[in-house]
């Protein structure tokens, strides 16, 4: 696969414009872009999008990897929702200009069950959200997130085919996305390896489990908890230098030494058998993605700056 650098400007500019001209002639639908919403966040954490929940303000933790939007039970609690088998009817939900009514939700016990995927577990964490605003609320529109500058935009996807790039680009990347079990993914290569890469909003870096690390990737046993340094190819955006981390097959461990074998090589096998990549906030936070569910393609370029500190003082 041939690439190039994230800074490096493609000819695919080119490209573009010419398939825009094209286009005129037999296609005349403009973007029309249906919502925008300034979404928050601390550091390069994930970002929380503020909601309004039977008319009192929170904030929702922005989440690709998540099937349903949901809240922690502490919220629930605290807005005295009753809940039953495990979910709760929400009268009101509004973010931006959308808005939704008896709007059913799953509530999330504990620590929300996710924290062994690479998020942030606590769904009060670095997003600064009590739960995640989930794909259930994206796929009808196309969804457009600019993690520089936290802006979310949701656009109607009756438009021209890739007639999407309303924004000034050095370098444009485009590629198949998918919804697999409920989470955003890509096909991506790492040192040249064909492997899914899923999009998560809620993880901090790159995550690659140990087995797809050696059997996959030809990296050394014994790597969980170290990290590796290679290219990451994102469609036709090279990345180099970029750093890994090594994490656990997942497998569940306990009980008899013979079941915790067992377990181990089921989770193994598993991680092999679909080999993936989570590409977490650190990564993220320099792309803009326009997710355009409609014709099913990701487009990738480098993300905006991020705005200096306000001083307060």
């Amino acid at each position: 696969m041939r690439t190039t650098s994230l800074y490096t400007a493609l000819p695919l500019i080119a490209l573009f414009a010419g398939t825009a001209a094209a286009q005129e002639v037999a296609c005349t639908k403009q973007l029309k872009m249906v919502d925008e919403i300034q979404m928050e966040s601390r550091g390069p954490g994930p970002s929380s999008v503020p909601v309004e929940i039977n008319g009192t303000k929170q904030a929702l933790t922005f989440a690709t990897a998540t099937p349903f939007t949901q809240i922690s039970e502490a919220m629930a609690q605290s807005l005295g929702l009753p809940v039953a088998d495990k979910q709760i009817t929400v009268s009101k939900l509004t973010f931006g200009k959308l808005e939704g009514t008896n709007v059913k939700m799953p509530v999330m016990g504990g620590r929300g069950g996710r924290g062994g995927r690479g998020g942030p577990g606590d769904p009060a964490g670095p997003g600064g959200g009590a739960g995640w605003l989930g794909l259930n609320h994206m796929l009808s529109y196309d969804v457009d997130v600019d993690f520089g500058t936290d802006k979310l935009k949701f656009f109607d996807q009756d438009h021209c085919p890739g007639g999407v790039l309303y924004w000034q680009a050095s370098v444009v990347g485009v590629m198949p996305i998918t919804i697999s079990n409920g989470r955003v993914t890509v096909p991506v290569m790492i040192d040249g390896k064909e492997l899914t890469g899923v999009i998560d909003t809620t993880a901090t870096g790159l995550n690659v489990k140990e087995a797809v690390a050696e059997k996959i990737l030809g990296l050394a046993p014994g790597m969980e908890g170290k990290t590796h340094t290679g290219t990451l190819a994102l469609g036709t955006i090279g990345l180099k230098n970029t750093r890994f981390n090594i994490v656990t097959n997942g497998a569940q461990v306990g009980g008899s030494a013979v079941a915790s074998a067992i377990n181990r090589s089921s989770a193994m096998q598993f991680a092999v058998a679909q080999p993936e990549v989570i590409i977490g906030m650190d990564l993220l936070r320099k792309l803009h993605l326009y997710m355009a569910f409609g014709e099913k393609k990701l487009y990738v370029t480098p993300a905006s700056p991020r705005p200096a500190a306000t001083n307060t003082n």
